[in-house]
């Protein structure tokens, strides 16, 4: 079962973040896996080479990033990583 941490998350899907000095929009919360994924927007978003299983590039993908949601030792708090995020939220 999703967390309150979770759960809030999931009004941000769709959102964009500077984050890093790069723009990125919220894609995904993966509660199972305590994590986010962002996908990188904006001008800077050519698409990347995805290898396949055997390591062989076979198409392009937009970047993405996953940053983990709590904070380690404290599921009741975000992570660093994520406070850095949402200060840089459009």
């Amino acid at each position: 079962m999703p967390s309150q941490l979770h759960q809030n998350l999931r009004k941000l899907v769709g959102q964009h973040f500077r984050y890093l000095s790069d723009e990125w929009v919220l894609i995904e919360i993966l509660a199972d896996e305590d994590s986010i994924v962002l996908q990188r927007a904006g001008m800077d978003a050519a698409p990347r080479l995805q290898a396949d299983q055997y390591g062989h590039a076979r198409r392009h993908v937009p970047e993405t990033l996953t940053l983990r949601i709590s904070a380690e030792g404290d599921p009741d708090t975000y992570s660093d990583e994520l406070m850095l995020l949402f200060q840089g939220r459009r």
